[in-house]
């Protein structure tokens, strides 16, 4: 199986040069679950900006415990130096947190050391449900991660599958599922796990002013014998035309489009069990997979600019089940707070 989709080595590095608008962005993120569900890392990120390309890069971090412990972290810092220890274009990193290339679109390294803010679920959901702006200041404990990635199926280029509609104009992005293995430290109070996940990386233009966004469902995972998926959905408009739709589905070595049916939307706050099954239909027929929520995170709105702002998101774990298998996977949902009742009865 040719795990690099057809791409270049070199689309998996960092880009070295200072890029030529302000508005350009690279960004690598990681979803990360354990295989027995006792931690999930719901989104770990760099986000570099070509405005403070050479000063600044933002550091995201979401920790989640099955007891309702959140541990977060949102913070600028200075940016690491690209090359590796061969001088190959290799690392993102700021602050206390990095990822480094060991091989393209086959073994990455996340790291992290330093403190985070500790939360619960419920205060995150009571932020969010009260209209908050942005995280509040809460206790700091600290925080190590030490993890390792292996490839374990081809990368999803975002407009290659047979879309509906347009992903980010202007920016090239891929995401590839994996296995993990690595430690956690909480406090003092460490873990060892073996586990999966998903690294995103994309690399282009300026992100949309969300002035046409209604939310969106984005769902992955990988599963013991090889089977797969993955799918976003961005919520249609009001006039039930289609913004973006596209997924796929990995059985028997081949990747297949497919276009998921009855989207699991978010529509409350339900952090663990909240049912979030669907079928993906290909040209081979439906594919049935159950779901439901198993470790949850959630962010207020972020505002964008007057007026406008990214709704509250839940990033979360979910534990699925495709006839006899199951597994856990990644989930992020938003949806605007604005859109009238019986929305999606009338899409």
């Amino acid at each position: 199986m040719d795990l690099t989709g057809g791409m270049e080595l070199t689309e998996d590095e960092v880009t070295t040069t200072v890029p030529p608008t302000p508005e350009y962005r690279e960004g690598t993120s990681m979803w990360i679950w354990d295989d027995a569900g006792r931690v999930g890392l719901p989104r770990i990120a760099v986000e570099a900006l070509g405005a403070t390309w050479e000063t600044s890069r933002n550091a995201s971090v979401n920790v989640a415990l099955p007891d309702g412990r959140v541990l977060i972290v949102r913070e600028d810092a200075a940016p690491h130096p690209v090359p590796d220890a061969q001088g190959r274009p290799r690392v993102l990193g700021t602050g206390p947190l990095r990822f480094e290339c060991l091989e393209p679109f086959a073994r990455w390294r996340l790291t992290f050391d330093g403190t985070a803010n500790l939360t619960t679920v419920d205060d995150q959901i009571a932020a969010c449900t009260s209209g908050a702006r942005g995280h509040a200041e809460t206790e700091r404990v600290p925080l190590r991660m030490e993890i390792e990635t292996q490839t374990a199926a081809p990368p999803w280029i975002q407009g290659s599958l047979d879309p509906d509609g347009r992903f980010v104009v202007g920016e090239r992005r891929f995401e590839q599922l994996f296995t993990a293995e690595g430690s956690v430290e909480i406090d003092g109070s460490a873990m060892t796990f073996r586990g999966g996940g998903l690294r995103i990386h994309r690399k282009g233009g300026a992100r949309s002013d969300y002035s046409d966004w209604y939310g969106h469902c984005w769902q992955s995972a990988f599963f013991p014998s090889g089977r797969a998926f993955g799918f976003i959905h961005y919520t249609p408009r009001p006039d039930g035309s289609v913004k973006y739709h596209e997924g796929w589905v990995l059985d028997d070595g081949e990747v297949l489009p497919a276009k998921v049916v009855e989207t699991p939307w978010k529509q409350g706050w339900v952090p663990v069990g909240d049912d979030v099954s669907f079928a993906l239909r290909t040209a081979r027929g439906d594919v049935a997979i159950t779901a439901e929520t198993a470790l949850s995170t959630y962010s207020p709105t972020i505002p964008i600019r007057e007026g406008v702002g990214f709704p509250p998101v839940q990033q979360g774990i979910a534990h699925y089940r495709w006839d006899d298998e199951e597994a856990y996977g990644m989930i992020e949902r938003s949806i605007r707070a604005d859109l009238p009742e019986g929305y999606f009865t009338q899409q």
